[in-house]
């Protein structure tokens, strides 16, 4: 095996030498005369989704944009996110079809969030998001690897979601993307404003906004202030949030800088018995310890150079961040846990692109080199009452680890694509994937009472490879065909102590999929068939991570919409789409907390009282359902079906300051428990959410 200085000199100068190469091609390429962009209006241009009004994907069209993948991807515009009902921000997944979303009913951390089979319960883990360029995912950190939690998110400042089923894009298919990759952008500008919401259980949200844009530059500052009570008891929170961009226009591209911050303090209501509140013993309002909760402070800043065309540019991104995290935790019956991860990571990427004719045809080749390094200090400890323990006690046999992990990820891919013809294109890359560790921990050995300190220097890599195709024999009918790779980095402070060996864990993906758009896209109809085997599934037994060995997964995504009514007044689309996942564990055994099916119906519409005018009336409704979902393995406990309405009415007066007033509703009809919940020595735990709770807002601008 080499040694790791060797592959690490190996890997930087991989990045180097393929940024450099990045850096000097587009000027090749302008030199040598690219193609011309192809129309927008040609009719490859197909929704792949039937919720949402203005996102669209173009899989024949040659484009870096993820909405041009030949998967079924499916985009989600700023209007899309508008519309919907939000109880926490994970709430923006559930218009996706197939996704399934777990709210946990907890405060100041990761919600669930899954696709083709995978649990959410593991903190979201599976789904690479990226904002603006930069991955959110949290690697080796006190929650599960790959921790993802979009609470600092402020929904308005976000410009399009591009969320892609499976690791088929050779960009942003690398680390935690086994599920798939989320891909958002922020707006460029917004105009002066405020916005001012507030509904059940103490809720207020304060948002105001102010930007200035000119032919050469833009910027603004968005800053968000909420405070809400909470359904259950010991469920408060207060938080303030900010985002701040500045653009400038540099005649060859476009070069912006973005500040985020986000501090939160919350209480925490944890996991109660089901079986306790079934008999009447417990409240479905009680905490489990009203000393449980914490606090978070996030700070990004992150700049961004874009520069060329569609058919030869170049994207460049660099940023900074500082994250820490305190949470006291009791998974009931385990006593109570102090959890700390204070993070900072730094991060390049280079990703050029640019089109030629290859023997006649049209192509474009995307290729991308990234370095990212993360510092992490986590402590996990047991604590009475509040008070972390230090010390040899007891209870460190439930938790502990103290842990200074350095880990550093390369990263460099190429994919090209090729339009032999109108209705045909072919896409085939491949991206590398190396994980370095510079890991100190001390973990608590029962056996002797007494703690142990393990030193780690490791290494890991995995090349994966990705191909595609999508076939329009006519202008309405498009077939998709994908394999791909995708890893999961080592857990930094679980697993490199113990086994500095250890391997990336590997995931297979293959599917089939068709999208069927007659009348101008007033229909729209699509499944996709698929089939992944992933080498390490980790789930949790109460806190503990287990590795339940190979894990295998099947499954089909159907989604429809119609557009019933259209015309210069009203605009009414009909929507429904239905998912089944059928997963097992290498011992047989389904796979924890991954719904046998998700399913949602509903309308989306729109009411101009009078044609001459922009005032108009927005109304959506949906019903949400999620199916029962295996609780352990193996398994001895289901949780039962949940099901989840949403209304939200809303009234807009663009010629009035583009005052908007709106209000929204979530009810669940059914299984207010059973969204998210964990089996633990023969009971079932989870966190009721509330029956029935309201928004109702306004904003304007000035």
């Amino acid at each position: 095996m080499p040694k790791r200085g060797a592959i690490l000199r190996r890997g930087l100068d991989c990045f180097i030498g393929v940024s450099a190469f990045a850096m000097a091609v587009p000027a090749w390429a302008q030199g040598s005369g690219g193609l011309q962009p192809s129309d927008d209006s040609e009719p490859s241009d197909i929704v792949v989704t039937g919720v949402q009004f203005k996102g669209a994907a173009t899989p024949l069209k040659l484009s870096v944009d993820p909405a041009s993948d030949t998967a079924l991807v499916s985009s989600l515009s700023s209007e899309d996110i508008a519309r919907q009902s939000l109880g926490v921000n994970v709430d923006i997944f559930r218009s996706i079809p197939g996704v399934q979303v777990g709210d946990f009913g907890q405060v100041g951390m990761a919600q669930g969030l899954s696709l083709r089979g995978w649990p959410g319960a593991n903190d979201s883990s599976a789904v690479a998001f990226f904002l603006d360029g930069k991955q959110w995912n949290e690697a080796s950190g006190a929650g599960a690897n790959g921790y993802l939690d979009i609470a600092p998110i402020i929904p308005e400042t976000i410009a399009s979601m591009t969320v892609v089923k499976g690791p088929f894009n050779a960009r942003y298919g690398g680390n935690f993307a086994q599920a798939g990759s989320a891909i958002a952008t922020s707006v460029d500008s917004l105009d002066p404003g405020v916005s001012i919401s507030g509904g059940s259980y103490g809720n207020l949200r304060l948002l105001g906004t102010y930007g200035r844009k000119t032919d050469t530059m833009s910027y603004y500052v968005a800053v968000q202030g909420m405070r809400d009570d909470g359904y259950r008891d010991n469920s408060d929170q207060k938080q303030l949030s900010t985002f701040s961009k500045l653009t400038f226009d540099t005649g060859s591209g476009k070069l912006a800088f973005s500040l985020q911050t986000y501090n939160i303090d919350f209480s925490s209501p944890g996991y109660i018995s089901v079986a306790g509140v079934e008999a009447g013993l417990i409240k479905p309002t009680a905490a489990v310890a009203k000393t449980d909760g914490g606090k978070k402070n996030l700070y990004t800043l992150l700049a961004k150079y874009t520069g060329g065309t569609e058919q030869q540019g170049i994207e460049v991104t660099a940023y900074a961040e500082h994250n820490d995290r305190t949470r006291f935790v009791t998974l009931a019956p385990l006593p109570q846990q102090y959890n700390v991860t204070n993070r900072e990571d730094y991060g390049l990427s280079v990703d050029p692109h640019f089109s030629f004719d290859l023997m006649g045809s049209e192509a474009l080749l995307a290729m991308g080199a990234s370095i990212r390094y993360d510092d992490i200090e986590q402590t996990r400890v047991p604590s009475r009452n509040g008070a972390p323990i230090f010390g040899l006690d007891p209870l460190d046999v439930y938790s502990y680890l103290i842990a200074d992990i350095k880990q550093t990820q390369y990263a460099a891919y190429a994919s090209l694509s090729v339009k032999p013809t109108d209705w045909l294109k072919i896409t085939a890359g491949g991206r590398y994937d190396g994980f370095d560790f510079d890991v100190k921990a001390q973990n608590y050995v029962s056996a002797t009472n007494s703690y142990i300190d393990r030193a780690a220097d490791a290494y890991t890599g995995h090349f994966g490879f990705k191909g595609g195709f999508a076939i329009q024999p006519i202008p309405e009918l498009t077939f998709i065909g994908n394999v791909g790779q995708s890893v999961a980095s080592p857990d930094g402070g679980r697993s490199v102590p113990t086994n500095p060996n250890l391997s990336s864990s590997v995931l297979t993906t293959k599917e089939l999929g068709v999208a069927f758009n007659p009348w101008a896209g007033r229909f729209h109809i699509a499944a996709n068939y698929y089939k992944t085997k992933f080498t390490d599934e980790v789930t949790f037994v109460g806190p503990i991570a287990t590795n339940q060995g190979e894990s295998k997964r099947r499954g089909y995504d159907i989604d429809a919409s119609a557009m019933a009514v259209r015309t210069d007044q009203f605009t009414l689309r009909l929507y429904g789409n239905y998912s089944y996942v059928h997963g097992r564990l290498q011992s047989g055994s389904p796979i924890p907390n991954v719904a046998k099916w998700v399913a949602s119906f509903g309308l989306h519409g729109d009411y101009k009282p009078d044609a001459n005018k922009s005032d108009t009336l927005l109304f959506d409704i949906g019903q949400q359902l999620t199916g029962p979902q295996p609780l352990d393995a193996p398994v001895t406990g289901y949780s039962g079906t949940s099901a989840r309405l949403t209304t939200k009415l809303g009234w807009q007066m663009p010629d009035l300051n583009n005052l908007k007033i709106w209000a929204d509703g979530i009810y669940y009809t059914k299984g207010r428990s059973d969204e998210f919940g964990i089996r633990f020595r023969g009971q079932n735990y989870a966190a009721y959410l509330p029956r029935f709770r309201f928004h109702v807002g306004a904003s304007i601008n000035f």
